[in-house]
């Protein structure tokens, strides 16, 4: 990028950063109001649409985009979440800026694609996606929209519905004081009056008001969030897949789906449950139809690519995690998997310079080290994976016994020189070589 750019898109980076971390932790206000709602709402019901809502109707749609995003953001209740890395993308064409940033929340990353821009009053947020199962939030809205839209309103006839009952009164406030008058001593005369056109007043009063109000309004719009029949299917299908009951998420995902669901994340979302729960048949072909449906599931290609890679086809793993990344961005974990295939593959050269770009996105060395130390595990290479590790045990934060137990390192685990490495005494004084029957929980995930 050049000066400016680059001094744009690290501006924009820090301003999606800061956001996302207001979003996870708080303070709330703060990532609200950095959203665009006009700006989405404009897009989505068309600008001569929104620019003839009342104010007090634009006052009524704002807290629902927000909302949607704030909810789809949300950690779990006693979750920790926090911004794991963070990645600026090329500059859009219409000055727009996406950055890529992973949501860590516990052990879980969620990775997001942020599409900001500057504007006269400061950065804003035109839309995030939630980039494997290739969910727009802002067309999360559009939805939403869809299942109560925006419609045109017959204001002359709404407002004769509204002034007719309030006609009627006036009529027979004055029916009373035609009736009644006459009988009355004129001493009681002044009462009547003030007794019947008080009411009278208020009729007239709330009639102009009500009439006033919908010859204003030229559209109808629901007061209350409208009915999306779909989120509570696919709420019932991540309890049943969380339960183990595969059959019965299934079903209420095409439930889902012929509720006005999307099919791409909903194939994609099967086919993880179908992969957890061993049947890779069932998956494969799940993740084929969401990667295949307009607009796609990117998730799944890369879900593709690890299988490939666990059958011993470095080759198609390869092509398929280089499409992935040119379709979703890069992010640590998808580097970390390219660069073991391109190991796998034979090309080293490639696999360096993919592990340097891996690193290059995470915020902390000793996270860095074990990155590259896992990629060179798996890619079968003991020698390079004590080397990525050894500056890690000269500021003391090697842990020998949680490495022993880390997955990542099974490829080399009887490697002589993984071996030795592991049998070594510390070598920084304080620092305590626990046995082997010594428990002691990671400070970081698996790579």
């Amino acid at each position: 990028m050049r000066g400016q750019d680059a001094l744009q898109a690290e501006e924009a980076a820090e301003f999606a950063r800061r956001t996302a971390s207001a979003a996870l932790h708080g303070p709330q206000k703060i990532f609200l109001e950095s959203i665009d709602a006009d700006g989405i709402l404009r897009r989505l019901l068309g600008g001569n649409v929104w620019g003839e809502l009342t104010p007090r109707q634009q006052g009524l749609l704002r807290p629902l985009v927000r909302e949607q995003f704030a909810r789809a953001l949300a950690p779990p209740r006693g979750s920790q979440a926090d911004v794991a890395w963070a990645s600026v993308a090329s500059p859009a064409g219409s000055g727009s800026i996406p950055v890529d940033l992973g949501l860590r929340y516990g052990t879980a990353v969620l990775k997001t694609r942020w599409t900001v821009q500057r504007t006269p009053r400061g950065w804003t947020i035109e839309d995030i996606s939630l980039v494997d199962p290739g969910i727009s939030l802002a067309a999360e809205v559009g939805r939403m929209f869809a299942a109560a839209p925006v419609r045109p309103r017959d204001t002359a006839r709404e407002a004769r519905a509204r002034a007719l009952p309030r006609i009627l009164g006036l009529i027979a406030l004055a029916a009373i004081i035609v009736v009644f008058r006459p009988r009355l001593p004129r001493e009681r005369r002044t009462l009547l009056w003030l007794l019947a056109g008080v009411p009278a007043l208020l009729f007239a009063i709330d009639g102009i008001l009500a009439v006033r109000r919908t010859l204003s309004e030229r559209y109808a719009l629901s007061e209350t969030p409208p009915e999306t029949p779909w989120r509570e299917l696919e709420n019932t299908a991540r309890e049943a897949q969380r339960d183990g009951q595969t059959d019965a998420a299934r079903a209420a995902w095409t439930r889902a789906i012929e509720s006005g669901s999307p099919r791409g994340p909903i194939e994609y979302q099967m086919g993880l449950a179908a992969r957890a729960a061993g049947d890779n048949a069932t998956a494969r072909a799940d993740f084929e139809r969401a990667l295949a449906e307009n607009p796609p599931a990117p998730g799944a290609g890369k879900e593709l690519a690890s299988m490939a890679l666990a059958d011993g086809r470095p080759q198609e793993a390869r092509r398929l995690l280089e499409d992935y990344l040119r379709a979703a961005g890069p992010d640590p974990e998808t580097l970390s998997a390219l660069a073991v295939a391109e190991a796998n593959a034979g090309d080293n050269d490639a696999a360096v310079r993919t592990i340097a770009a891996a690193r290059a996105l995470l915020p902390e060395d000793t996270r860095r080290a074990e990155l590259e130390s896992q990629v060179y595990a798996r890619a079968g290479n003991a020698a390079a994976a004590v080397a990525a590790l050894r500056p890690l045990e000269s500021r003391g934060r090697l842990d020998r016994f949680a490495l022993r137990s880390d997955p990542a390192y099974l490829p080399i685990a009887t490697d002589p020189v993984w071996v030795a490495f592991l049998a070594e005494a510390p070598s920084v004084p304080g620092q305590v070589k626990r046995p082997p029957n010594a428990s002691s929980p990671r400070t970081t995930p698996p790579g």
